[in-house]
């Protein structure tokens, strides 16, 4: 397969490419008017990846190889620019507060005040292992008291706070070099949280307050907006796959027993008499065939959810965000297919929760959760359309790494 067969010049054409542990998910989109279309879809099997990181190597890229070059002829070529999700636990979120030294007793803020404080602000340093993947203005300080707009305050102290969320440079660098050796361009690398939150919620939502979890199948990732601002982020390392072996080794059955009656049952919740029913692990009497108590089945998958949803509650609460969540809690990505599952969230939670798929203007299986993160990446690259690459410097990171310009 040569790199040159794969791609066509469709400028305002960009993929979507989400690597997950489970599955890699594709989409293609045409930027137009400021409108997006989607042209086409396709999903397969992952293998090379835990976690959200690349374990190996060699088997993902079989994997790519075979997807990218099915990919070309079913939609005649491709783009070579890819928007492409990043998670796992090596993501941080920070929080920081930057200052701008002020002349004068009482000083007039102006626009160029402004300007220079959030250009310090951009400047803030990490660690030299990790890379910024996204940063956010929450709002200012004029001596102290926060404020949204603060052009034409006289104070004495000026300062910004910010929201961001960076992540190690080396699994960043691994998936780059895994897509890059095909050919392919990143332009937009973007938090699977922000992509899910994209897809799955209105912009009210996100103004009153919302809270978007991506349940994965080894990761789940978690974002509160608050007035179109993220306000909190953060992924946890348990995702589908964790319930599957609580159920494997709570209720002595075989891996694969465990996830098709995970997904054929999902939680089941009190109802008369329904803890003294039993779940036949194979459902045909044969021999070697046994059942389990729904009331078992249901106390570790139970218990499971839950531990998951109290984590991440105590998180939102810590930050004094819990009664800003006026939209309640949105649930996407393949775990939240599970049934029952927005019930044991409204219990953590204490809130209104739902499930939700993309609700973008598509039928069928793209309806389903599984392709939030995709649609989210689309929906980014188009808000993202009117930002000049000047003004993105980790674009010249990108291309540093790699040699384009």
């Amino acid at each position: 397969m040569e790199i040159k067969e794969l791609f066509v010049n469709k400028k305002n054409y960009i993929g979507a490419l989400d690597i997950g542990s489970q599955h890699i998910t594709f989409l293609l989109g045409e930027i137009s008017n400021q409108r997006l279309n989607l042209v086409g879809h396709s999903r397969v099997l992952s293998k090379g990846i835990q976690k959200a990181q690349i374990e190996d190597l060699k088997q993902l890229n079989q994997v790519l190889g075979d997807f990218f070059e099915s990919l070309s002829r079913k939609f005649s070529g491709l783009p070579d620019m890819l928007c492409l999700s990043q998670s796992g636990a090596h993501l941080r979120c920070l929080q920081y507060e930057t200052h701008l030294p002020l002349n004068g007793f009482q000083h007039i803020i102006t626009e160029q005040d402004l300007k220079q404080l959030n250009l310090l602000a951009g400047q803030k340093t990490i660690p030299q292992e990790y890379v910024f993947l996204h940063s956010f203005r929450q709002f200012y300080t004029v001596d102290g008291l926060p404020t949204e707009h603060p052009l034409g305050h006289v104070c004495k102290k000026l300062s910004v706070f910010y929201n961001a969320i960076f992540g190690k440079t080396q699994p960043i660098k691994d998936q780059l070099y895994a897509v890059n050796q095909f050919g392919f361009r990143v332009k937009h690398l973007v938090f699977s949280g922000i992509a899910s939150a994209l897809a799955t919620t209105h912009t009210v939502e996100r103004e009153n307050g919302v809270c978007v979890i991506n349940l994965g199948d080894q990761i789940t990732e978690f974002i509160v907006y608050k007035n179109q601002i993220p306000v909190l982020m953060g992924t946890v390392p348990v995702g589908g796959k964790n319930f599957t072996n609580d159920l494997s080794s709570g209720l002595q059955i075989h891996p694969e027993d465990a996830e098709r009656l995970k997904i054929e049952h999902g939680i089941p919740f009190s109802e008369s008499n329904l803890d003294e029913k039993d779940i036949w692990i194979l459902g045909n009497h044969s021999i070697g065939d046994k059942k389990v108590k729904v009331k078992n089945f249901r106390i570790i998958f139970h218990a499971r959810a839950q531990e998951l949803f109290d984590y991440i509650y105590r998180f939102i609460k810590k930050e004094n965000l819990d009664q800003s969540l006026l939209s309640g809690i949105v649930l996407t990505g393949g775990g939240a297919l599970l049934k029952n599952i927005e019930k044991v969230a409204a219990q953590s939670f204490n809130c209104d929760c739902f499930v939700r798929g993309p609700i973008a203007n598509v039928d069928g299986d793209l309806k389903s959760p599984l392709y939030s993160t995709c649609f989210g990446l689309l929906h980014y690259a188009l808000q993202q359309t009117a930002v000049k690459e000047k003004d993105r410097p980790f674009l010249k990171k990108i291309a540093d790494w790699f040699g384009k310009k």
